[in-house]
């Protein structure tokens, strides 16, 4: 199957492999520039006409228009008048009626007012296909007259093929190595709390599943959207589908299926930088917002948990003289350790972090006294794998401090006095490593549980940390 196979079969050549594909929605970079302070409202402009591309590129032409004619109307609002960007947009919906939506007057009344607003307008090179090189001469030459004729009404267009009410337009081509984006927009009344897409890079992969990041587009529809990363091209082709869920975990709406998935086909990167020759772009003013990048950012972690393990051979710390008998063996951290953390994502798999680690003691009324607490501080080396809604991790630990201590109760003392409470240490020293599972919530947040098994030296005793918290991107 293929992510254009609702489009009609002499569309589908003409499109996706002529020139148009490319060059359609690109606004002339030359003259764009800041309209003093309607700098924003431009910006909006050029943001709904790529909105408008990515739509038309995968033949979703009634979404491409609304997100055109939205752009019409902020420019209208902020009185643009004459400003590069509007005839660009009305160019733009020229080109969308004359080879998407196949509507002439629509195409000519547009291609009219764009000339209107700039008479110096022409279509961008490569659009100019034989039916819109026919309807720009057309125009032009129907404005020749001094006494310019009334503009048509305008038309309604062409009725568009039947859509559900979750749609997910996808190019139907993508380039070797490269990330690639994604969003879908919600139509109508259905209530939606989260939608997800499943994607596997060529046919013998199992499908991954990502949750979609809530972003509505500019006029308000409710929209989602995500990034996948570089892997999801190493094949021949990609396959998606997606699946929309009410607040239940229904799924309420879904576009492709496991067995009939929308595929995008993958070529090289040489054979991308040759469909796009030309391309003309408008960096200068670009307003969307930036992908999440996978590395290069800090986190913020905070846990809690209990640990358990084998006090050593160094013995009691503050009694050791006045223990009658001490045997090692297995005994709790007690109570408990709290674990502040930041980090930094070196590559999307790999993380370094400092981890402090704050043991409490408590204190056993009636009792003579013992160690309160045990302060380390361990750098973590982590290493991540699976999909971004689940990943599993290891680390690799090395640290100082107090080290750690673990909890003796009623040890027998000499010369027939009461029993004490006492704590073995381990440390200075620390060393160990770890494994976890960090579960995410949303693309800021997660939350994990992990195992450190950690050793003290000199002093040696050995401790196993299970730690629950959540984790905050920045």
């Amino acid at each position: 199957m293929s992510a254009q196979k609702s489009v009609r079969p002499w569309f589908n050549r003409h499109l996706f492999f002529g020139a148009a594909a490319c060059l359609l929605f690109t606004l002339p970079a030359a003259n764009v520039v800041a309209a003093g302070d309607n700098k924003e409202a431009v910006s909006k402009v050029v943001r709904l006409n790529k909105e408008a591309r990515q739509f038309f590129d995968a033949a979703e032409f009634s979404l491409a228009e609304k997100s055109l004619q939205k752009a019409l109307e902020i420019g209208e609002a902020a009185s643009l008048g004459s400003h590069v960007v509007m005839a660009g947009t009305h160019g733009n919906l020229a080109v969308l009626y004359a080879s998407g939506m196949k509507n002439e007057e629509q195409a000519v009344f547009h291609f009219k007012k764009a000339l209107e607003l700039q008479p110096q307008y022409l279509p961008s090179a490569g659009t100019d296909t034989p039916e819109v090189k026919e309807l720009f001469e057309r125009a032009r030459s129907e404005m020749e007259p001094a006494t310019p004729a009334p503009s048509p009404e305008a038309s309604e267009p062409s009725p568009a093929p039947p859509q559900g009410p979750l749609r997910c337009p996808t190019a139907s081509s993508a380039t070797a190595g490269s990330s690639v984006k994604l969003r879908c927009v919600v139509e109508g009344s259905l209530q939606v709390a989260e939608v997800t897409v499943a994607f596997r890079a060529g046919e013998s992969t199992p499908f991954k599943s990502r949750k979609m990041s809530a972003e509505s587009a500019l006029d308000g529809t409710p929209g989602w959207g995500t990034q996948l990363p570089p892997e999801a091209t190493k094949g021949e082709q990609l396959s998606l589908y997606f699946q929309a869920r009410n607040k239940r975990g229904k799924v309420v709406a879904s576009v492709g299926s496991v067995v009939e998935p929308v595929v995008v086909d993958i070529h090289a990167a040489n054979q991308g930088a040759t469909a796009a020759r030309g391309v003309r772009d408008d960096s200068d003013l670009e307003t969307e917002p930036a992908a999440r990048k996978d590395s290069g950012y800090w986190w913020l972690g905070l846990g809690v948990g209990l640990g358990y393990g084998y006090a050593g051979s160094s013995g009691p710390e503050i009694y050791k003289n006045q223990v009658l008998k001490y045997t090692p063996g297995v005994a709790f951290a007690k109570a408990a350790q709290i674990t502040p953390e930041v980090g930094y994502f070196l590559t999307p798999s790999l993380s370094v972090s400092l981890q402090g680690r704050i043991q409490y003691i408590p204190q056993v009324s009636g009792r003579p006294a013992t160690a309160s607490e045990a302060v380390a501080f361990l750098g973590r080396l982590l290493y991540f794998m699976g999909g971004k809604t689940v990943r599993f991790y290891g680390a690799g630990i090395l640290g100082a401090g107090e080290g750690f201590r673990l909890y003796l109760e009623n040890l027998k003392r000499t010369n027939n006095r009461s029993d004490v409470n006492d704590t073995v240490r381990g440390g200075p020293v620390v060393v160990g490593v770890g494994a976890g599972m960090a579960v995410g919530l949303s693309d800021s947040w997660n939350v994990f549980l992990e195992v450190n098994g950690l050793g003290g030296i000199p002093a040696f005793s050995m401790v196993a940390d299970v730690n629950v918290g959540v984790r905050l991107r920045l």
